[in-house]
């Protein structure tokens, strides 16, 4: 073979080699930066996450002042609603009383009069 000739393949295998070299580099760089961003949104997707928890446990915690608010103020109202039951239910008997007596004086009445 002639030495040029090998010269020509050795320069050639060698190009190869160094674009070979280049690309793998290239790759690899990218691969990083891909895993570094991955990285990044997967950290800021958690943070994300945490965030929202923390403002769900918020609501949570609100809602559960307003349903005791809630439940005092049904308690409260249950306590008016039986007082009145009870004036309502009294007053019955007071009418029915008066009625009885108004009967009566009207028989005294016809009696003396």
């Amino acid at each position: 073979m002639d030495s040029a000739l090998i010269g020509t393949i050795i320069t050639q295998v060698g190009a190869i080699l160094v674009a070979s070299g280049g690309w793998y580099f290239a790759a690899k760089r990218d691969r990083e930066k891909t895993r570094e961003a991955m990285k990044s949104e997967i950290q800021d997707l958690r943070n994300d996450v945490t965030d929202m928890g923390a403002t769900l446990q918020n609501k949570i915690s609100i809602i559960e002042i307003e349903l005791g608010h809630t439940r005092n103020d049904i308690t409260t109202l249950s306590n008016r609603v039986e007082k009145h039951n009870g004036v309502v239910e009294r007053t019955s008997v007071l009418e029915e009383k008066i009625s009885v007596a108004n009967h009566r004086i009207e028989d005294l009445e016809h009696k003396v009069g």
